[in-house]
């Protein structure tokens, strides 16, 4: 329920009926409840021993009054302010450190406190009625205090993430300068030593180094994607896409990778075959699952392929890269796709960010990544797009 209509139902009942015995009950047993209350909360939140007490002994008052105002006024002004000064209890909250479900549990403990010392005043149950505008009341106080904690929790957080961004892009300039120096001497190195027989082994250090310094690079390149794709700035440029032309060029990217291991990649994908898509989302989804592809693999032939599924209800576009590679165990295919969640990692390196970022991009395009996996028998990543989003 969203906010405007809660508060819309809350008005409805309170300006219908006014309750002045509870509203008086309410306002004879203020201090009780407060007491209780005060007792209830140290005892099942502990981390209210580091809140300041003397706030809420502050604001709890009001906010009674407020409530037995509007219980026994049909006016929609008395119901409007009793909802719109808890919005201050809720920030009051924030700053005091409480998450959302220490809010709620406060509340909870506030709501059985003041039904049982309402009854007491009144000397009976209350009545059906009675308990509606009661729980409506609290209800509205709750709510607003959910509101307001929850949205100054989102712009701390939006805060905190648009100062990671800047600093990550600042870190990421100053290390890409200073990568590409390094690079180059390396490179200038490299000219120097070769075919001198006797420096070989220094030469396959300045290999390792440069595929190093690579490997950062692209690291980096991958936190950057990332945080771009969180941060809701990354779009969708749609185009005709020839998708066995991307295949083959991603697969002559990855082919000396391949080499090394003695993998072979093989285009399925048919020629002349296009479709409407962001052919930069594409090819990066692509080199994450071909290049994990290969990454996880020793021996066999990472396959890409293309196909039109039709389902009762939907027709998809399946982009699929298989391998034949050591396979992933079922629990472990519930979490690939979340950001640092790497699994076995089979002694390769990475931070568990590519198939993140993928599948993020996935989204972008319409469609998801979805794994099949059989441990020890290799695993077939698909990109699926409903043929409506082209």
């Amino acid at each position: 329920m969203s906010t405007n209509l809660g508060n819309s139902a809350v008005l409805d009942v309170l300006e219908a009926n006014s309750f002045h015995q509870v509203a008086a009950a309410l306002r004879g047993r203020s201090e009780a409840i407060l007491a209780r209350w005060e007792e209830l909360i140290r005892e099942l939140l502990p981390t209210a021993d580091k809140l300041t007490f003397s706030q809420l002994r502050d604001h709890l008052p009001t906010t009674l009054v407020k409530m037995a105002e509007a219980l026994e006024s049909t006016s929609p002004a008395q119901t409007r302010t009793l909802i719109n000064h808890n919005s201050d209890h809720g920030v009051l909250r924030f700053h005091q450190g409480y998450n959302v479900e220490e809010l709620i549990i406060e509340y909870r403990l506030l709501r059985r406190v003041i039904i049982e010392e309402v009854e007491s005043a009144l000397g009976r149950r209350t009545s059906m009625d009675e308990d509606i505008a009661l729980s409506m009341g609290i209800d509205s106080v709750l709510q607003q205090g959910v509101v307001e904690l929850v949205q100054h929790q989102r712009q701390k957080l939006q805060a905190a993430s648009q100062a990671e961004a800047k600093y990550i892009s600042f870190l990421s300039h100053d290390l890409r300068n200073n990568l590409n120096s390094v690079m180059m001497l390396l490179e200038v190195l490299e000219m120097e030593l070769t075919n001198q027989p006797q420096l070989a082994e220094p030469l396959a250090d300045l290999t390792s180094a440069k595929a190093a310094i690579l490997g950062t690079v692209e690291g980096m390149n991958r936190i950057l994607r990332a945080q771009r794709m969180q941060s809701g700035t990354a779009e969708a440029k749609i185009d005709m896409v020839d998708l066995h032309a991307l295949a083959t060029e991603v697969a002559r990217d990855a082919m000396p990778a391949a080499a090394k291991k003695g993998v072979r990649i093989a285009v399925e994908v048919a020629l002349g075959l296009t479709f409407p898509t962001d052919r930069e989302w594409l090819k990066l989804i692509l080199q994450n699952l071909v290049g994990n592809a290969v990454k996880y693999s020793s021996n066999g032939t990472v396959r890409m392929s293309s196909e039109v599924r039709d389902d009762a209800m939907v027709r998809e576009r399946w982009i699929t890269v298989a391998d034949e590679g050591p396979g992933i165990a079922p629990m472990q295919q519930k979490v690939i796709f979340e950001a640092f969640q790497r699994g076995e990692s089979h002694g390769q390196a990475g931070m568990g960010l590519g198939l993140a970022i993928a599948s993020e991009a996935a989204h972008l395009l319409g469609g998801q990544l979805r794994v099949e996996s059989v441990v020890g028998n290799g695993s077939r990543f698909s990109l699926v797009l409903p043929i409506s989003a082209e």
